[in-house]
């Protein structure tokens, strides 16, 4: 079985559409617009993982040394 697709009529600059065209050759309007749309998801999902596991510069250093210290510590 497979799930239901409700779909949504947009409208898209037409140079846009042109340009995306261009670069995204052999595929289809719809599947290049969904995968486009994937991506941008995917990097606002990363961008809001990394505004939450923000480090600062010295508690970054700090598990920096940590890490090293640990390989280190194994290779011996």
């Amino acid at each position: 079985m497979s799930p239901t697709t409700a779909t949504t009529a947009i409208e898209i600059d037409t140079s846009l559409l042109q340009c995306l065209r261009a670069c995204h050759s052999g595929k289809a309007d719809r599947e290049m617009i969904e995968d486009i749309v994937q991506i941008d998801l995917g990097f606002s999902m990363l961008r809001k993982a990394k505004e939450r596991n923000a480090l600062s510069e010295a508690e970054a250093t700090k598990l920096g040394v940590i890490a090293a210290r640990d390989v280190r510590c194994v290779s011996s």
